[in-house]
């Protein structure tokens, strides 16, 4: 898998996504891309990134949440998209569905 790290990244914040939010990298109620990842041979691509969510913007009950996603594509559908609460869960989860997809392809 390769990954292509967006400029606004920062791998010192990857245990604390609020640090975008507060960097304004990230608006509220909004999402910024920090990566692209692809696997050309699995025909895989995914985006890593960093979301805000404040349920007031809705009406809806709870405290607004920073935290990153991973969103797949196989040959260019969307297969999921998915929050962690750090970089390194996130990259796991890449990790993991690339391996499944692997093992999959290979029976």
């Amino acid at each position: 898998m390769v990954i292509e790290w967006a400029g606004c990244y920062r791998s010192e914040w990857d245990e604390q996504p609020e640090r975008y939010l507060q960097a304004g990298v990230v608006n509220c109620g909004r999402s910024r891309r920090l990566a692209k990842a692809r696997d050309d041979h699995l025909h895989v691509k995914a985006y890593i990134g960093v979301q805000h969510d404040d349920p007031a913007r809705w009406n809806l009950r709870g405290d607004p949440v920073t935290r990153f996603f991973l969103s797949l594509f196989i040959h260019g559908q969307t297969i999921s998209l998915r929050t962690y609460p750090t970089i390194g869960a996130t990259l796991a989860a890449l990790a993991s569905f690339q391996d499944a997809l692997r093992a999959h392809l290979e029976r």
